[in-house]
């Protein structure tokens, strides 16, 4: 009888496990969504610097993706491993024991999935729930004219064309990085430093080394640039074109991810805004080049609907240099489409729309609504931001 009892009480313990570990496991995985503000405020900026060194201290001593190696390495022992897992299971179906092979299987899936979704939420989930950028750095609230799109225009512009000016050129007359991938990871590092103490704006200072990924041509199926591991602290990037239109926002982007800002609307406005504080010509280009072209057509817009005249930017002789940039980085992405196609017709997959979809889904899943059209700053931001800190307008 005591021997059943025993038996019993096992059984009933496993069934609660399967019960509770995914729940616990859900439970983590969500919990960002119902943290306050203010506990994720002093998160990031107290506690998560301190607790990303570490990691962060480690990647330092290793100039290519931590990230990519492990993949790579990992990815046909993984797909071993389960081949072995599956052969095991069957001959435990064959034989006895299959129900308890595939529980302790089950639960160690699950401890090993609380683990990382504990880890996800400390290293990067609980910041997206962090006070945005456009707040910090107290934008007016004035009511926006066609003249405020304008000038912040006009600021954008004269700012790209100053440092698209200074640029060196490829014998197809292309701008290039001024400097090497390392130099530029370091500049970019200092530079958001900078930028956030000038601002306020609680950032970490922790110094963070951006990687290269060697596949990164492989990569560029995806349509992504630039990934931040939040389970190594390392922000990764693609470097198979180093568009100097967009390269510099990109290593900025996934360093403020490092730094402490998971919201890919927050990501892209520090980054592009520091780009244009930028000593180096290279950076302010692809910062100003940003704004430009994000307003542009909007302001094309208003002035049709309230019949005002829109200067003529685009037309301009300096635009030329910066309409063969954008030729090139065109010219790159249709080539990537055309490899891309070629797949889809063999396997049947698409895997940019593939990778999109899931990008959509894990940023919704964390809050961010518009998925992957959070990574467009909204226009308004940008020319808030020219009123307040540039021409010097700020509401009383």
């Amino acid at each position: 009888m005591k021997i059943k009892f025993k038996g019993k009480r096992r059984t009933a313990l496993r069934v609660v496990l399967c019960i509770v570990l995914p729940i616990v496991f859900l439970c983590v995985l969500i919990c960002n969504s119902f943290i306050p503000r203010s506990f994720a405020d002093f998160y990031g900026a107290k506690i998560f610097p301190y607790l990303t060194i570490p990691l962060q201290s480690l990647n330092m001593f290793f100039q290519n993706s931590m990230t990519e190696n492990i993949v790579v390495c990992l990815a046909p022992i993984a797909i071993a491993g389960l081949i072995v897992w599956l052969v095991f299971l069957i001959k435990k179906m064959l034989t006895k024991g299959a129900a308890e092979y595939f529980y302790k299987a089950f639960r160690n899936v699950m401890i090993i999935g609380i683990v990382a979704a504990v880890m996800f939420q400390l290293f990067h989930g609980f910041n997206y729930k962090r006070t945005n950028i456009a707040t910090e750095l107290e934008l007016t609230g004035k009511e926006l004219t066609y003249e405020d799109y304008v000038g912040a225009l006009n600021w954008a512009y004269m700012g790209m064309i100053e440092a698209r000016s200074h640029l060196g050129e490829d014998y197809n007359g292309v701008a290039h990085m001024s400097t090497s991938f390392e130099n530029s990871a370091t500049h970019a590092c200092s530079l958001l430093d900078a930028y956030s103490e000038k601002y306020g704006i609680p950032l970490s200072d922790n110094y963070v080394r951006p990687k290269p990924v060697s596949m990164s041509h492989y990569w560029s199926y995806t349509h992504i640039v630039g990934v931040y591991d939040m389970f190594l602290c390392e922000a990764n990037i693609n470097t198979d074109y180093m568009s100097v239109t967009d390269f510099p926002i990109t290593i900025c982007h996934e360093l403020c991810h490092a730094k402490g800002y998971a919201s890919e609307t927050d990501c892209n406005l520090l980054a592009t805004l520091a780009c244009c504080s930028s000593s180096r010509a290279d950076f302010r280009y692809a910062g100003f080049h940003e704004i430009f072209w994000n307003l542009y057509y909007v302001t094309g817009y208003i002035a049709k609907a309230e019949n005002k005249v829109m200067p003529q930017y685009a037309v301009t002789l300096e635009m030329e240099p910066i309409y063969r940039d954008d030729r090139a980085s065109e010219l790159y992405w249709r080539q990537i489409d055309e490899e891309v196609e070629h797949i889809r017709k063999i396997l049947g997959i698409d895997i940019t729309e593939t990778s999109t979809n899931v990008n959509d889904a894990f940023l919704k899943g964390n809050g961010e609504d518009s998925g992957v059209d959070s990574y467009v700053v909204p226009d308004s931001i940008y020319v808030r931001y020219f009123l307040t800190h540039m021409a010097g307008e700020k509401d009383v």
